[in-house]
């Protein structure tokens, strides 16, 4: 664990084109939980994932940055195709094609995480209530805390910490939105 916290260290004492891309991808990803409508969460996400995607290429974890691509590719297909059959087409795609690098960029463990968190985010992609969306991808997060650790992603361990800070904002403001004006009192 000291060899895995001092990488960490000096991935913020030092600045490499991972570093900045990575910090644009923690600032442009701690937005999405917040936004309002389901297409500014999606869209928001795609630009995340695009960025880091190149922050994990930028480090060599592979399958990482496959997944985020993938990601990216999955939020377009929910937010640009209104044909149900058409969207489910794109994602079952987006997922065999997926799994198929996995296999190809095996590196054990942060493998088997990055797979894991990306399927489940596919899975919240397809939800169509926010808050829903919100709550699956907190379920993402246990998966991809776990892989950033294992591949010393100093930033993505910061964007984990913002996403499921964020997360629970954003389901803590759909909770009170949704209940009777009594329980906002009695929370205020």
């Amino acid at each position: 664990m000291p060899h895995l916290l001092e990488n960490l260290l000096a991935a913020f004492t030092t600045f490499t084109p991972a570093f900045a891309v990575g910090a644009f991808a923690v600032t442009v990803g701690a937005i999405w939980p917040l936004l309002g409508s389901r297409q500014r969460m999606l869209g928001v996400q795609v630009l995340s994932s695009c960025s880091f995607a190149l922050h994990f290429i930028l480090l060599g974890a592979f399958t990482a940055a496959a997944m985020c691509l993938a990601g990216a590719l999955q939020g377009v297909a929910a937010t640009m195709i209104s044909n149900r059959r058409a969207r489910g087409g794109v994602f079952a795609g987006t997922i065999v094609v997926s799994l198929a690098i996995t296999a190809a960029t095996w590196s054990g463990l942060p493998s088997m995480l990055a797979q894991t968190g990306q399927l489940m985010s596919a899975f919240g992609r397809l939800q169509r209530s926010q808050q829903v969306i919100r709550l699956v991808f907190l379920g993402s997060e246990v998966f991809w805390v776990s892989h950033n650790l294992l591949v010393a992603s100093s930033w993505g361990l910061v964007s984990d910490a913002m996403a499921v800070t964020m997360l629970l904002i954003g389901l803590g403001r759909g909770w009170l939105r949704r209940r009777p004006s009594a329980v906002r009192i009695a929370a205020a």
